[in-house]
């Protein structure tokens, strides 16, 4: 649903870009009155935004990047102006026409000394094709206006932003999920072979993708996956022990995520909680409802009712 907010005062602005973000701090760097605007459409898991806003900048701390608030990675087109990205030791200046990608879960500083314009897309990391060990090394790392890449998705996020309010009427979740899977091309392409996941790192995402496709079986587990992989349980255990989440968490984790969207989904609002676990994996109802609460700190049933 599409929603635009205009502020005057940088305290509404503050309040407002880290409610519908992440947990930001935010510091005005010029001067004088202070305007901006958010234009914003969820799409799906997806949400896109349209800034535009007077000189200021924004900081994901280390103590706001570890508090749990989400998993999301953000890619920004710069419409208007200048902008200033700095994650993980690199900077970048993005001028109009420039793409960069970031990381929600570690810090982050993004500012503009000047007025500028910019269209954001918030993906959740489970729906970005690239392995946080790509990302990481993507990270502040501007694609240029001019990089024949950028003008295979460039120009769709600048339409996207421009026809913002009319993406429900349009297929507009289709349509995300596809620029999703374009961004991750381009992002990843552009930058070079180097930057392409080494052989464990593409394995572990063959791995998350059978995950995903296996959420709803009950018998998903650590055995399974091993068998399907051509690995011993052993093997795959040490695939992931550097890896933020065990195998076993990692398959809780992806079916949480999944039963939260399940649950934020309009056209699902007379499926039961406990039907919403079972497409899952989760059948169990009382088991669902406390890994959820450990989750998300909310019941499954409250959860729906905010969302």
């Amino acid at each position: 649903m599409y929603q635009v907010q205009h502020v005057d005062s940088f305290t509404a602005w503050a309040s407002l870009i880290s409610n519908a973000f992440v947990k930001l701090n935010c510091e005005q760097v010029s001067n004088g009155h202070f305007s901006a605007s958010l234009g914003m459409n969820t799409l799906g898991d997806v949400s896109l935004m349209r800034i535009a806003t007077k000189p200021h900048a924004v900081l994901r701390t280390e103590d706001l990047s570890s508090s749990g608030d989400g998993d999301y990675y953000k890619v920004s087109y710069q419409r208007e102006g200048h902008g200033l990205l700095i994650q993980d030791g690199r900077e970048t200046v993005l001028s109009p026409g420039d793409l960069a990608i970031y990381d929600t879960q570690r810090p982050y500083t993004l500012s503009f000394d000047k007025p500028a314009s910019v269209v954001v897309a918030l993906i959740p990391h489970s729906q970005f094709r690239l392995t946080n060990h790509q990302v990481g090394q993507l990270t502040a790392v501007a694609l240029k206006a001019e990089h024949p890449l950028a003008g295979t998705v460039a120009p769709l996020l600048h339409h996207l932003g421009e026809h913002l309010p009319t993406w429900d009427e349009f297929g507009g979740q289709a349509l995300a999920r596809n620029t999703v899977d374009l961004l991750a091309t381009a992002l990843g392409g552009a930058l070079g072979g180097e930057f392409r996941a080494d052989d464990k790192a593409a394995q572990r995402e063959r791995i998350a993708r059978y995950i995903d496709a296996h959420l709803d079986d009950v018998h998903l587990d650590p055995a399974q996956i091993a068998t399907a992989h051509f690995m011993s349980v052993r093997s795959l255990h040490a695939l992931f022990e550097r890896e933020e989440r065990t195998i076993a968490a990692l398959i809780r984790h992806r079916r949480l995520l999944q039963a939260a969207q399940l649950l934020r989904d309009p056209l699902l609002a007379g499926l039961s909680i406990q039907g919403v676990g079972a497409r899952v994996g989760l059948a169990d109802a009382a088991g669902f409802s406390r890994m959820f609460s450990r989750q998300f700190g909310l019941t499954p049933g409250r959860y729906r009712q905010g969302a």
